[in-house]
């Protein structure tokens, strides 16, 4: 492939992570302020998003599986695009619970099944993962700072709309990819599940993947809450998750050096390292100043941990299996979020919101003890 070649079709990665990750963003922050404008209850709400969030996760090693099994990865993305388009489109027309509890849920499903599998398609090149994931952060961050605006202009439901016209250009970008999944095996070699399910390193790294994309799901939830709580204001917790979002950039890419001179393990352990002492710190100094001070850390511990840990995945199983190894690994993440959400929300209910900052702290300090004993596994 030539360089001119290769910078078009390396370009066609980015834009699919910068256009799906818009989408994300300007529809995914915006749902819980759209529901109440159509009067569906806080109660309600909280349905539809673990009904969502639990239908996601039963479905992600499915299609794992079923792109494993077919090799159709391309088809297979355009026809989840299909469904987030067509959900987005339809949910300004349905105003009733059951309505809505359809369409968010085939909406989630579609979601939290392409990122796995967008991810496994990048895998499969031999471009640098960590520079076209950053493009996904950028996108996600301006697609929540342009569907602001939208909404204060055009009234609460725009933004579906907006984000349902940029799921039709990713769809289009799908369909300029050129996917061409690296196989090492025969087409007819069976996906061996059995010998993944056993496969003692990627388990620990599934436990790790539910302890911190846990604790990350549980701060997504309940940020606000505790950053009201320790005396923050409204327009400084905006400026300090917009900072978050974006400092996720820098970090994902200088992850492809890191990688290259420590090793992606060693890049894995540090972003675990970074979340614990994140949490230690939102739970010990809880302070609005010094929490907006320390943006820097989402970075620091989500950004390493997602360009790096996709990579982990790929090194330690077999290749036939990488599309349900990522989807298993992304719904356990799922499944911790479930856990921690539910648990931390006792917490707030009997004592403070700066508790679950230690609860968090607890569990990501577990974590970082799972990596290092799982460098100590033998295949």
């Amino acid at each position: 492939m030539g360089k001119k070649s290769r910078r078009k079709s390396v370009s066609i990665y980015i834009l699919y992570y910068f256009t799906f990750y818009f989408t994300l963003g300007a529809s995914m922050l915006y749902f819980s302020q759209f529901f109440e404008t159509i009067h569906i209850s806080g109660g309600q709400s909280g349905m539809i998003f673990a009904i969502g969030s639990f239908l996601a996760m039963a479905v992600q090693p499915v299609l794992g599986y079923i792109n494993d099994k077919t090799k159709k990865s391309k088809e297979i993305l355009v026809l989840i695009t299909g469904v987030i388009f067509i959900t987005l489109f339809f949910m300004n027309y349905i105003n009733s619970f059951m309505g809505i509890l359809t369409l968010y849920s085939l909406y989630a499903i579609a979601v939290f099944c392409e990122m796995p599998l967008m991810d496994t398609v990048s895998l499969s090149t031999d471009y640098a993962f960590g520079k076209i994931r950053l493009w996904g952060s950028i996108g996600f961050a301006v697609g929540a700072l342009v569907s602001g605006k939208v909404i204060e202009i055009f009234g609460p439901s725009s933004f579906l709309y907006l984000a349902a016209v940029v799921s039709i250009v990713t769809g289009v970008i799908i369909l300029k990819i050129p996917v061409k999944m690296k196989s090492t095996h025969e087409e007819d070699e069976k996906v061996d599940i059995k010998k993944l399910l056993t496969n003692k390193r990627y388990i620990v790294f599934v436990i790790v993947s539910m302890l911190f994309l846990g604790t990350n799901n549980g701060h997504n939830s309940y940020f606000g809450v505790y950053f009201k709580e320790i005396g923050g204001s409204m327009a400084l917790l905006g400026t300090t998750i917009f900072l978050m979002t974006l400092s996720e950039v820098p970090f994902i890419g200088v992850s492809t050096k890191l990688i290259s001179k420590k090793g992606v393990e060693f890049v894995v352990t540090l972003a675990v390292l970074c979340i614990t002492v994140r949490w230690g710190v939102y739970f010990l100094l809880s302070k609005p100043s010094v929490i907006a001070g320390t943006f820097l850390s989402q970075g620091a511990s989500v950004g390493l941990f997602f360009a790096g840990a996709n990579l982990f995945v790929r090194n330690i199983v077999e290749k036939n299996t990488l599309g349900t190894a990522i989807t298993i690994f992304m719904a356990a993440g799922s499944l911790g979020g479930m856990f921690v959400q539910y648990i931390s929300g006792v917490i707030i209910e009997q004592s403070s919101a700066v508790y679950i900052y230690g609860f968090f702290t607890i569990l990501a300090f577990t974590a970082l003890i799972l990596m290092f004993w799982g460098k100590k596994i033998k295949e």
